[in-house]
């Protein structure tokens, strides 16, 4: 008996041991964060929207930390292999994903996503948000949103949207538009922005919800007109633009680029990132350039992203069940 116990005594102390030894490591690796350079892991491609942000982000963050931030396009899976990339990554601090909200939809949508977005990726902090702006074609006949309700239940099923695929945040909200104003508008989903916008400059499509960035020269030319903007807020762009919110209380169509790391990333890391990037967009320059692309900053704490995403997951977690979408 006095042997068994001593034998427990002694696995407990070796295993305070190595407990301490661990923590003694972790807070080396903390304490030293970053003496190399960090990379970001964008799901998309270069010159797209997140890919600009994520540059625009890295160049800032580099003057803060002192390290290079470089970024590298991993493409494929609507974003999923670049997330299992960073999932899989070593949980040190240099290796961030910068996503979209698509991220929160995902496991949602298909039946298989190859890592768990609460258990494998650890938030870091928000980004910015993009306001998604609701734009027609000069010919139909509508000016306003009320109008294009009114015009949409009047021709069941003769309308079309477009989109940037089958259970992309642009199509959700759409779909949740078509919910609250009981309208029946088809959606043809289309592979990006720029195809959707061209097919709703030239009639092939009515209607696009689509980031205000991307609408802009094509608003500017006239060559689609603004009926409404999917923040709760008229966008600082297009002040003159009312929010759809303003004819349909509650409707919100925005999207968001965030930072993740590994899951079991050092809290210290996860902080000293977080405080960086915070300092990196009180940068005013930053913030201007941010402005120019249709960006507002956000920052925040980690939890404020991990809310975000449960957000998400509810608001559009109904539609997607009740409209049955699935990704192709």
């Amino acid at each position: 008996m006095k042997m068994r116990i001593c034998n427990q005594l002694k696995q407990l102390l070796l295993t305070l041991c190595l407990l301490n030894a661990i923590s003694n490591a972790y807070s080396q690796t903390s304490n030293n964060y970053p003496n190399r350079p960090i990379k970001f892991i964008v799901p998309y491609a270069a010159g797209g929207g997140t890919d600009i942000f994520a540059r625009l982000a890295a160049q800032e963050l580099g003057k803060q930390i002192g390290q290079s931030v470089i970024v590298d396009n991993v493409v494929g899976a609507a974003g999923m292999v670049a997330g299992s990339m960073v999932a899989k990554a070593a949980p040190d601090g240099y290796t961030i994903l910068v996503d979209q909200a698509s991220i929160a939809t995902n496991p949602l949508l298909y039946d298989k996503v190859p890592f768990d977005l609460k258990k494998d990726l650890e938030p870091v902090m928000l980004g910015v948000s993009l306001d998604n702006i609701l734009v027609v074609n000069p010919s139909l006949m509508a000016n306003n949103v009320n109008e294009l309700v009114v015009l949409a239940k009047s021709q069941p099923g003769v309308l079309n949207y477009a989109s940037t695929g089958i259970g992309s945040p642009q199509h959700l909200a759409m779909e949740i538009f078509k919910d609250k104003t009981g309208a029946n508008i088809v959606h043809i989903p289309y592979k990006g922005g720029s195809p959707g916008i061209m097919a709703t400059s030239t009639n092939e499509v009515q209607m696009f919800l689509i980031s205000v960035s991307t609408a802009l020269p094509f608003i500017k030319s006239g060559k689609v007109r603004a009926l409404g903007n999917g923040g709760l807020k008229r966008s600082p762009l297009l002040p003159e633009v009312p929010a759809i919110a303003e004819s349909l209380p509650g409707f919100q169509s925005t999207n968001w680029l965030a930072f993740f790391a590994p899951a079991s990333t050092p809290k210290p890391i996860i902080e000293k990132l977080n405080s960086s990037l915070q300092k990196a967009f009180a940068n005013p320059i930053l913030m201007e350039q941010f402005k120019q692309q249709g960006m507002i900053p956000l920052g925040g704490a980690p939890s404020d992203l991990a809310n975000t995403i449960n957000r998400d997951m509810a608001y559009f977690g109904r539609i997607i069940k009740t409209a049955n979408i699935r990704a192709e």
